[in-house]
């Protein structure tokens, strides 16, 4: 049975592998898609991450005044997809949120796939926005202590600071590889032959791989995709959408506003924003 298992591997392994000069020789040019990540916090706190963060309210004059600012910066990237941390089992749902919204016939929730998802589809006059997610079960009993620590500091910038400056931060390749680090620190949790820590890292990476994939199927060539994803996601998958070459990853922070004070030139003043 092993042996028929391993024979069975290498035959689908020759097969790939020898179409791989074929298709490279009679596939026509591809022009990779640029795919715009943008990590966010999640405007609505709907309390599905293990920290709950004490997120201010989005739908404050305030908030949403900074929430459009962010808008307009984002959109110099043209889009020409919108993809959204949902389940494709939402779409229809999805769809007809969009469509209303565009009519007129919905005002938006709080989250991000509306605030900033459909208002970045509308202005550039898309027909749907797609929904890219998946989820799996998390062991996470024992690494909440782990997570908690983030806690205060998300109060902190929640209390102190504006969306953009948010999500500068939260973009920030420094930032990034901070908060990856802890999913590293999860797999050293367990002894012997307990890895519920390596079992919560591999759960992680199997739902990042399977957006990544989701985003892979969306994705032509040529196309413009801005993904709005939670900030937990965007170290895995800037990694696979680098690893591509059907893809190229593009900084969010080419866009979004400067923090105040910076002294940083404006999105909307820089080259690629013009026509």
């Amino acid at each position: 049975m092993t042996t028929g298992l391993c024979s069975a591997h290498a035959a689908i392994l020759v097969v790939c592998c020898s179409a791989l000069p074929l298709k490279a020789q009679t596939a026509p040019p591809v022009e990779p898609a640029q795919v715009l990540l943008l990590g966010v916090y999640h405007f609505a706190n709907p309390g599905l991450d293990v920290v709950k963060v004490e997120v201010a309210d989005v739908l404050s004059p305030t908030r949403q005044d900074e929430i459009l600012s962010v808008v307009a910066a984002l959109a110099c990237f043209r889009p020409s997809k919108v993809a959204v941390e949902a389940l494709p089992s939402s779409a229809t749902r999805l769809d007809s949120l969009y469509e209303a919204y565009r009519l007129g016939q919905h005002e938006l929730s709080p989250n991000e796939t509306e605030q900033l998802g459909f208002r970045l589809a509308a202005m550039h006059e898309h027909s749907r926005v797609y929904p890219v997610d998946y989820r799996t079960d998390f062991p996470f009993g024992a690494l909440l202590e782990y997570a908690e620590r983030m806690t205060a500091e998300d109060n902190r910038q929640q209390r102190e600071n504006t969306v953009a400056e948010i999500l500068n931060q939260s973009n920030d390749p420094e930032e990034l590889a901070l908060s990856h680090g802890i999913y590293m620190r999860f797999a050293r949790v367990g002894a012997g032959d307990t890895y519920v820590g390596a079992d919560l890292l591999s759960k992680w990476y199997e739902r990042n791989i399977h957006i990544f994939t989701n985003i892979q199927r969306l994705a032509r060539s040529g196309d413009r995709i801005l993904v709005v994803m939670g900030s937990g996601h965007a170290p895995i998958l800037r990694e696979l959408i680098t690893s591509d070459p059907d893809m190229v990853l593009v900084d969010p922070l080419h866009y979004l506003p400067p923090a105040r004070g910076s002294g940083a030139p404006s999105p909307t003043g820089q080259s690629h924003c013009q026509p």
